[in-house]
């Protein structure tokens, strides 16, 4: 049970937190937004994968490589991170409510995370962002190319 000098403390401090945070639910919500975009593209990368695999005689590689549900960030609160996995090897996106998506590995799990590439969002659409488009098929050919490797 908690005293009541606790209680007025931690209260304190939940107002102080909460109006520093304030300004920053808008950006937020549109963090969580580009990652939901984000997690369905990487879906639909890795089903292509997993479809050309199974075509050319591997079904069996069908579901190895995991997107995991867009949660909240290890680091940040006004950020959005997608975990990829299969096996011990592991990639992660970050959405951050600056504008900014942090691709960060492939990396084995247990180790150093990174590289980390930071891609500065262009535009308004994520669908037109060529950039972004260059940056996550050298982070996702990274990944398979490690995580099936020999």
């Amino acid at each position: 049970m908690t005293g009541p000098r606790l209680d007025a403390r931690l209260r304190q401090l939940g107002e102080e937190v909460g109006r520093r945070e304030a300004d920053r639910l808008a950006a937020r919500d549109e963090a969580r937004r580009v990652a939901e975009d984000l997690r369905a593209r990487l879906e639909r990368a890795l089903d292509a994968f997993a479809g050309a695999a199974a075509a050319a005689g591997s079904p069996h590689l069908r579901g190895l490589l995991e997107v995991g549900p867009v949660e909240p960030d290890d680091k940040s609160v006004r950020a959005f991170q997608i975990r990829i996995e299969r096996g011990r090897h592991e990639a992660v996106v970050v959405s951050k409510d600056r504008g900014e998506i942090m691709l960060v590995g492939p990396y084995r799990r247990g180790e150093e995370q990174g590289p980390c590439n930071p891609v500065t969002l262009a535009g308004e659409s994520l669908a037109d962002d060529q950039g972004l488009d260059d940056a996550l098929e050298s982070f996702l050919e990274a990944l398979v190319r490690q995580s099936f490797s020999r």
